[in-house]
């Protein structure tokens, strides 16, 4: 009676015979009997070979088997083997067996695997080995055939088992030249020539474990179709030979869907090149329904005929972490938009999303959803699945309160990278690779609340719990912002404040909002009081708030110098503008107050108020020092006034005193005779002739007569003629 030992996956086993050897018949030990040995003691080398051959449709698979029965005999049995077990793919067709003491192969279908019975001519002992050769071919299915197995001209693609123990097991795969060979799932090494193709190679330390999938791709042997399309839209659709369906399918779809989808993003063509859809087989998507290749400017999609999966493809050519890093949130717009995009067609679009369930197998964090390398079982697929419908729902909601043209505005702004908090003159630029709060401040304006649903929906599936206080200090943040700017009638916040709200750093907008508060108080009360001068604040205190760059420290000081410059001006005006008493105008004698008061305005009107401070300063300090001025001026005035006059009284008394004293000397001197004559004066070579002086009156007094001795006439002022 045989059993089952060992067994795996791909080896479902060999049979063992045991039999009692007796020394000789009759005698003890007791007749003999079939056994079940407690372990699988044979060892299985196994080297499988998988030839893509395209144009009969097949693989042709040959694995080349050793078998060797390690299983030691007893004194009392015998071990030996009749028949080996092995599991074949499922698709797996004209088995066969050959080589060795293989005499023929049997063959079980099961819902996963074919098992196939080798049975041997000769039994198999203990340290004995055979040898034969698997053969059989997988077949290539229809497109859209439940046949996991695609074997064409232009695409190939199928699965890779391997067999034997750990350490004798190999596996080769050989495809032809022309053909691009790449390989998923376990690894696989290649060697490549122009002659004989590739050749993809394995040693598994699992083999019973080992699976991948190989594809092979011959550009030239694809079916081109060039859609032309409005906006520089170059796509070329490169279908299987095999499959017109697909391609019609796929060029009908992009040829109506594109343009809507175009206007719709509003975003320039962003291919350089041609774009190139291509079809594939599922399974050589890594499991998924179709993919975009950025770098080689291609999409793979499925060979089902799905408009939603077309479209969605197609969509990545804007919607990729060139313009949204995340994941949730690229793969999010490309489904909304295909659905859009299809339903504005009349295309056989899906139906609108619905709020997935929190309960969901598959539920995790979008803001943690990246990309698996592949999709080989329950958990993730259960993860994608949950993923892809909580970001199509997450961006529905968001699309629906920004509205159509809000997104556009949000993509222009995310392609440019400029700031979502717009202030005065050009927008600023961001660094790029925009995230989900980038998307949340792009689509959210500032002239309405934030939406509820959107703030709901992205606190339920797309933050960990630990990341959902942001919104609520965004919340707070955002208000305050709303009505800074609703009270600043009509300045807009400088970038010391829209820079950290963008940053999402909200501590340090918010403490700038409150200096910029303070500043918009001072201007209040720098308008009050300037009106009240007659004066007109200039552009500087808002230039310098709007154009803020760090913090405010700077436009306070400004706007406190700007109301220091009017309190200035206007203790200035008072002073001015009193009516001066005769002291104070004598004080103001050679200063004009006024002058300098004209000077403050004007210098104030100019937005200079460190000038207007200075000459409204000097204006009042020459009233206030006029009074104390003009009494020093009249003081020292009367001093002079009397030094003056007594000046003039000494100056007459020496004039009359010597008048006085030239009649006395000439008196003493004798008559003088006056001669009516130019003297000459001698001066040098030549001469010059002075006139003598008029005439004078002659004043004299008779000689005495010698006879007579009597004393000389007294003195008159006047004297005789």
């Amino acid at each position: 009676m045989g059993a089952s030992a060992g067994g795996s996956r791909r080896r479902v086993g060999g049979v063992l015979v045991a039999v009692l050897a007796a020394a000789a018949l009759g005698i003890a030990p007791p007749a003999a009997r079939t056994v079940l040995a407690a372990t699988d003691p044979l060892r299985t080398e196994a080297m499988a070979t998988y030839t893509l051959d395209p144009a009969s449709g097949r693989v042709h698979v040959a694995i080349d088997i050793t078998e060797t029965d390690l299983k030691p005999n007893t004194a009392q049995l015998v071990y030996y083997y009749v028949s080996f077990g092995f599991a074949l793919q499922r698709e797996a067709t004209s088995v066969s067996v050959s080589g060795g003491s293989a005499d023929r192969i049997t063959t079980r279908k099961h819902d996963d695997y074919v098992e196939a019975t080798v049975n041997i001519s000769q039994a198999l002992f203990y340290k004995q080995s055979t040898r034969f050769t698997i053969r059989y071919e997988l077949v290539g299915g229809k497109p859209r055939s439940t046949i996991p197995t695609r074997v064409g001209a232009a695409f190939s693609t199928f699965g890779v088992w391997a067999w034997g123990d750990k350490g004798y097991s190999t596996v080769e795969v050989r495809t032809p030249a022309g053909f691009d060979t790449q390989s998923s799932g376990d690894p696989m090494q290649a060697t490549t020539s122009a002659t004989t193709g590739t050749i993809l190679r394995a040693s598994p330390d699992d083999p019973g474990k080992f699976f991948a999938i190989v594809t092979a791709d011959n550009g030239a042997a694809y079916a081109e179709t060039r859609l032309s399309l409005d906006g520089g839209v170059e796509i070329v659709v490169q279908s299987w030979p095999e499959d017109a369906a697909w391609k019609t399918a796929v060029t009908g779809t992009l040829r109506d869907a594109m343009p809507e989808l175009r206007s719709l993003i509003g975003l320039d063509w962003p291919v350089v090149r041609d774009l190139d859809v291509r079809e594939r087989y599922t399974p050589a998507l890594e499991g998924f329904a179709g993919l975009f290749l950025a770098d080689a400017e291609r999409i793979d999609v499925s060979e089902d005929l799905d408009p939603d999966v077309i479209v969605h493809e197609a969509s990545h050519a804007w919607f990729n972490d060139g313009l949204f890093m995340e994941r949730w949130i690229y793969e999010g717009l490309a489904e909304e938009y295909a659905w859009r995009a299809l339903v504005a067609t009349g295309g056989k679009a899906g139906d609108a999303p619905e709020e997935p369930d929190l309960g969901d197998p598959g539920y995790g964090d979008l803001e943690a959803w990246t990309k698996p390398a592949v999709i080989r079982d329950q958990e993730t697929d259960d993860r994608e699945r949950f993923g892809y419908a909580a970001a199509f729902w997450v961006i529905h909601e968001i699309a629906e309160a920004a509205g159509v043209d809000g997104m556009r505005d949000a993509f222009a702004n995310a392609a440019a990278n400029l700031t979502a908090y717009p202030g005065a003159g050009t927008p600023e630029t961001v660094p790029a690779g925009d995230n989900w709060q980038r998307l949340l401040d792009l689509t959210e304006p500032l002239g309405r609340p934030d939406p509820a649903a959107v703030i709901d929906a992205v606190r339920a599936f797309v933050l960990a719990p630990g990341d959902e206080p942001q919104l609520d200090d965004r919340r707070a943040a955002r208000d305050a912002y709303r009505a800074l700017l609703k009270g600043a009638d009509g300045w807009l916040a400088p970038w010391a404040i829209r820079g950290p709200m963008g940053n999402w750093d909200f501590e340090t907008a918010t403490s700038r909002m409150t200096d910029a508060t303070t500043v918009l108080d001072l201007r209040g009360r720098i308008e009050r009081r300037a009106a009240d001068l007659g004066l007109t604040p200039g552009p500087a205190l808002r230039a310098a708030y709007e154009g803020a760059k760090d913090d405010l420290t700077d436009v306070l000081a400004l706007a406190r110098e700007q109301l220091a410059a009017l309190d200035a001006i206007a203790e200035a005006r008072v002073k001015v503008e009193q009516a001066p008493d005769l002291v104070t105008q004598v004080g103001l004698l050679g200063v004009d107050p006024v002058a300098r008061y004209r000077g403050a305005r004007s210098a104030f009107a100019a937005d200079i108020p460190s000038d207007a401070i200075g000459q409204a300063k000097t204006a009042s300090a020459m009233v206030d020092r006029a009074p104390a001025l003009g009494q020093e001026r009249l003081i020292l005035s009367g001093l002079t006034a009397a030094a003056l006059l007594l000046l003039l009284i000494l100056a007459v008394v020496l004039v009359r005193r010597r008048r006085r004293l030239g009649r006395e000397r000439a008196l003493a001197a004798g008559p003088i005779t006056m001669v009516d004559e130019p003297a000459t004066l001698a001066h040098g070579p030549a001469q010059e002739t002075v006139p003598a002086p008029a005439p004078a009156e002659a004043y004299g007094t008779l000689a005495a007569h010698p006879a007579t001795d009597t004393e000389p006439a007294t003195d008159q002022e006047d004297g005789g003629r």
